[in-house]
């Protein structure tokens, strides 16, 4: 029997261990799932739980429920080593062998003195920090926007803006509440392409919300309230909502998997290490290094894609799943939804410098789509 071992219990992790299980045949593999937290989270959910439409046990399933529904062995603990050339991982609850590698680790939030004490929902405790700051807002200047790119989730910081303005709207402090979004990037969505621009530019007009662009965060004046640009802009702030650098999770970093940056470096289309073709990467944890952004639409397809291969191998095979190369985004704005649909292809393969983008927007059809698939997600996952 080989040994998958799965490093991570988001989106990719927890996909690509009910696919092992769903497409493995009895006494084919043993799979073994390792993260250091009891819970898989529902990350897009968070922009909820800032604006109490939802508490932290809706957002969230225990992992063990992997093991009486598939089969894997979960284990809790924190991934201290990855060592490919002995096909073995260090934990703090021991060492594991392995025959295949999945790391599916993420990205990490890395501590900046510019965003402490005002982060945005990017992790759970940071939504709760937030929407307990929400509760005392009765109108002023909102401000919202990354340290860097790239940050989980592209168009999350529109999509909390968005939100915000719904928010003032329903507390009747519109009139007195201005929302701006500054970016690293010169206009909004700029490396989706032109259609995402036009798009968004739409929606920041019809939610009245301004676009401060080429905005890199060099200083944070706390006791003004002042954001200050490296190129001597200012913006100043009665509510301040930001995104921390990402970092490349340290056992990753610190292995010979990584890249130059850090993250796990991968080959198209397989997402096999290129030097350890046992060793797969999916997620945020390679979204970088093979020019993603970072979502968990991305993790999805890629464990499909890694989980078929992997079974490939152990029967020696070939069944054809190919890689989905398709990115899905459903914005919550609060009086409607939104959708993205973007082809990564060709951008991926260095044929065109932008995904092949749609955008879907100002339908209520949208928002019952996004609370469905949330159902939908913890349902066929986790039963329940």
């Amino acid at each position: 029997m080989h040994r998958v071992l799965i490093l991570g219990g988001g989106s990719g992790g927890s996909i690509a261990a009910k696919r092992l299980a769903q497409w493995s045949r009895p006494g084919e593999v043993e799979v073994v799932l390792v993260d250091r937290s009891p819970w898989h989270e529902y990350r897009p959910s968070y922009l909820w739980v800032m604006t109490g439409k939802r508490q932290p046990e809706e957002v969230r399933r225990p992992l063990k429920l992997l093991e009486a529904r598939y089969g894997t062995r979960v284990v809790q603990a924190a991934v201290t080593r990855i060592d490919p050339v002995a096909r073995r991982v260090d934990t703090e609850a021991g060492a594991f062998d392995y025959d295949f590698l999945v790391v599916a680790l993420g990205a990490v939030l890395r501590p900046d003195p510019k965003t402490e004490g005002h982060e945005g929902p990017w992790e759970l405790e940071h939504a709760l920090r937030l929407r307990e700051r929400l509760r005392e807002f009765r109108g002023g200047h909102v401000v919202v926007g990354p340290v860097e790119w790239p940050y989980r989730c592209p168009p999350a910081p529109f999509e909390v803006a968005f939100m915000l303005r719904y928010l003032a709207d329903q507390r009747h402090v519109s009139d007195r509440t201005r929302i701006t979004v500054f970016h690293p990037w010169q206009q909004p969505m700029e490396t989706f392409g032109p259609l995402m621009v036009e798009g968004f530019r739409a929606f920041l007009r019809q939610f009245r919300v301004d676009f401060e662009g080429g905005f890199q965060l060099g200083a944070h004046d706390r006791d003004r309230r002042v954001l200050r640009s490296t190129d001597g802009r200012m913006l100043e702030y009665d509510l301040a909502v930001l995104i921390p650098p990402h970092a490349p999770p340290e056992p990753v970093r610190n292995s010979p998997l990584a890249a130059a940056g850090g993250y796990m470096d991968v080959t198209l289309p397989s997402m096999a290490s290129p030097r350890y073709p046992e060793v797969y990467g999916i997620g945020d944890v390679v979204a970088p290094t093979i020019g993603l952004g970072m979502a968990g639409v991305f993790a999805h397809f890629q464990a499909d894609h890694v989980a078929t291969q992997i079974l490939d191998r152990v029967r020696g095979v070939y069944l054809g799943e190919l890689y989905n190369m398709v990115g899905v985004c459903v914005m919550d704005t609060g009086y409607m939804g939104a959708a993205v649909w973007c082809d990564f292809t060709d951008k991926l393969y260095g044929r065109s410098p932008y995904p092949d983008c749609r955008l879907l927007g100002g339908m209520r059809l949208f928002r019952s789509v996004k609370v469905g698939f949330e159902r939908l997600w913890f349902a066929s996952l986790f039963g329940r």
